[in-house]
């Protein structure tokens, strides 16, 4: 039979310990073969070669994998030269090993709600060999001690060690959390199990602080305008916050005043933020507004933004002075009374003039087809100007529609009365109908799901002219909104459809925008969508807002490139200034 000798250090292993083998008799520098089966399968990596040493003595290390199978191996050595009575060999065992943890790392002792955890562990083998496979769940503790939460860890190449991670969620407790590991719950795959010992380690968790980015329309507010306020509400990971409670409270730029009661912000999901809207009334504070916002929900997660808006107070007109014989008499003493006197005439030598004075500048009627842009500030008069034009189409028995995105219909409604325009027959019969996409921009019910959707607005649009007997106007009231929540290309590439397909159909496309509100290239870009651009102004003169209108182009017109003061004028629309009297006698003077 064979004689066992002491080839190995010891008799039994577990995986990844180093098995040392050692033999003696051999020729200085003789090659060895080393052999290592387990049952009757070669281990793999054998058979190998070793040398012996200048004594004869061959020395080799093997060092089992994770994975090697348990159970009896048998070494045995043969030299190249050198034949042995009895073989060298050798039989031992290969048991599973333990698995241990020495610590569960968090990357953060404290986080918010919504963000996120990292865990990270260094598992070793009992040997000291690192751990690279397998799988663990570290378990999550609410402070109710019951509230359960999982993560699971694996190995990770790029860090070097063993990592999960965790999203708190919105709606979890706040207070001290515990991570824990249990106590054999870790397998690396192959059947090496630990730790012996579970390990734990806590954290804190507190409520979210929310960040509220607050806009409003880029405008200067008047009296009876509508001010939407849009409020982008995020979780600390950048996230919407879409459920709780969301105001906004006004106030006077550095006062505590509040300016009306507090607005109710909604969320509108096609929109991603919260909306609402308040009215300006003529009794509130001209000045710079600041527009405060909250957001909480029953949980305790809660912020704060703010935001600011332009108000002017009521825009106050001179009224007509009637042509007298003081008038005459003036003309008379400023003849001979210097720079004073023809000051004061030329602001007295002005008389109202019709509508029909705009025509003037214009060369003409705007003859459909055809396409115009009216742009100005804010009070300025743009929409004004566009209701009295679609007005007067509607005066001569055509149809006309009307897009919202600045106001509600009945804010539009209550303008035109206000002008002296019964419109009310129209919208009885169907010459006048509206498309109302201002109520879905700040939350409210309406026909239009989506007002960025341009597809369904286009279909819209397409359904009400294919309904008129007729050609129609179109007056889209105003393309400034529609740039603050679309793409440039995109509305762009609505308002250059829109316009081609009223024209298509014989009809006037008129559009309204605050003058400004966009780059000097998209505002280029968007000239050359339209056949007419029309532009306002408003400045302010002492204690008086004075406006101005300027034709800048009319295709096919010969237009008068000056610029005519105007005023709006309850019972009557808009009524411009003209010079009483022929002045080029006081500019030759």
């Amino acid at each position: 039979g064979q004689f066992q000798v002491g080839l190995t250090d010891s008799l039994t292993y577990h995986r990844t310990d180093t098995t040392s083998i050692q033999a003696i008799g051999y020729r200085s520098g003789e090659n060895i073969t080393i052999r290592m089966t387990s049952g009757s399968n070669s281990v793999p990596g054998f058979p190998n070669w070793g040398s012996a040493d200048s004594n004869g003595v061959l020395s080799y290390l093997w060092q089992s994998p994770p994975g090697a199978t348990t159970g009896s191996y048998n070494v045995t050595l043969q030299g190249s030269t050198t034949v042995k009575a009895v073989l060298d060999t050798q039989l031992f065992t290969l048991f599973p090993t333990n698995i241990t943890i020495p610590q569960l790392v968090v990357a953060r002792t404290a986080l918010e709600r919504t963000e996120t955890q990292t865990f990270t562990f260094n598992p070793v083998y009992l040997s000291g060999v690192a751990v690279q496979s397998g799988t663990v769940t570290i378990i999550l503790v609410e402070p109710d001690s019951t509230t359960t939460h999982y993560a699971t860890a694996s190995y990770s190449l790029i860090n070097g060690m063993f990592l999960a991670s965790y999203t708190i969620p919105l709606t979890s407790q706040a207070g001290s959390w515990a991570a824990s590991i249990r106590a054999a719950s870790f397998n690396d795959g192959y059947g090496n199990i630990g730790p012996l010992v579970g390990v734990t380690h806590g954290f804190s968790v507190q409520p979210a602080q929310l960040s509220i980015l607050v806009s409003v329309q880029n405008k200067t507010y008047s009296p009876s305008d509508v001010m939407a306020i849009y409020a982008s509400v995020h979780s600390p990971d950048g996230s919407q916050f879409t459920s709780g409670t969301v105001y906004a409270v006004l106030t006077p730029l550095n006062s505590a005043t509040r300016i009306g009661s507090e607005v109710s912000l909604y969320y509108v999901s096609s929109q991603a933020r919260w909306v609402g809207s308040t009215v300006v009334n003529s009794t509130d504070p001209a000045g710079v507004w600041l527009i405060s916002v909250n957001a909480s929900d029953t949980y305790g997660n809660k912020g704060a933004g703010s935001g600011v808006a332009v108000v002017n107070g009521s825009i106050i007109q001179p009224a007509s002075e009637p042509l007298s014989l003081f008038y005459f008499l003036l003309v008379a003493g400023v003849v001979g009374g210097g720079l004073a006197g023809t000051l004061l005439f030329r602001r007295l030598n002005s008389t109202d003039a019709p509508f029909e004075e705009l025509y003037a500048m214009t060369g003409g009627q705007f003859q459909p087809p055809t396409s115009l842009m009216i742009r100005g500030e804010s009070g300025s008069g743009t929409t004004m100007l566009g209701l009295q034009l679609l007005h007067e189409n509607l005066e001569a028995g055509k149809s006309a529609v009307i897009l919202t995105y600045d106001s509600f219909p009945s804010e539009l409604q209550r303008q035109m009365k206000g002008m002296g325009w019964d419109v009310q027959k129209y919208i009885d019969n169907r010459s006048l109908q509206f498309i109302d996409c201002y109520s879905a921009l700040v939350g409210g019910e309406t026909s239009i799901k989506d007002p960025i959707d341009f597809t369904e607005v286009s279909i819209q649009v397409s359904s009400k002219v294919g309904e008129a007997k007729g050609p129609v106007t179109v007056l889209l009231d105003s393309f400034t909104p529609i740039f603050n929540s679309a793409q440039v290309r995109h509305a762009i590439n609505f308002l250059r459809v829109l316009a081609a397909k009223v024209k298509n159909d014989g009809g006037f496309f008129i559009l309204t925008g605050t003058r400004g509100s966009l780059p000097e290239a998209v505002e280029s870009n968007l000239e050359s969508v339209v056949d007419g651009v029309i532009d306002l102004q408003i400045v302010r003169r002492g204690h008086r807002l004075i406006r101005f209108l300027t034709v800048k182009k009319v295709a096919g017109h010969q237009i008068g490139f000056v610029e005519k003061e105007f005023k709006v004028v309850q019972g009557r629309g808009i009524v411009f200034r003209i010079p009483r009297l022929d002045v080029g006698f006081l500019e030759r003077k």
